[in-house]
């Protein structure tokens, strides 16, 4: 198991309720996670692909037509 690393987090000196103060930490561990779950999902995607054939211009085309694929199902569902 990997042991957790310390970011210390500096505030503008103002005074903050403990409810806040808890808000906000919560907040940046979520940031955190984010960030490190798209670094990992970035790594992987480069190790899948790292013996791809396609063309960048091919490859944002597909990003598109997927896209709007989505799109369309998305407003089909009423979800946009």
């Amino acid at each position: 198991m990997v042991g957790m690393a310390d970011i210390v987090v500096k505030i503008p000196e103002i005074k903050l309720d403990e409810r806040t103060r808890s808000e906000l930490e919560e907040d940046v561990r979520s940031v955190v996670r984010l960030r490190l779950a798209r670094e990992m999902i970035l790594k992987r995607l480069d190790k899948i692909l790292e013996n791809s054939t396609l063309t960048d211009e091919e490859c944002l085309a597909l990003g598109r037509e997927l896209k709007e694929k989505v799109a369309k199902r998305w407003r089909e569902r009423g979800w946009l």
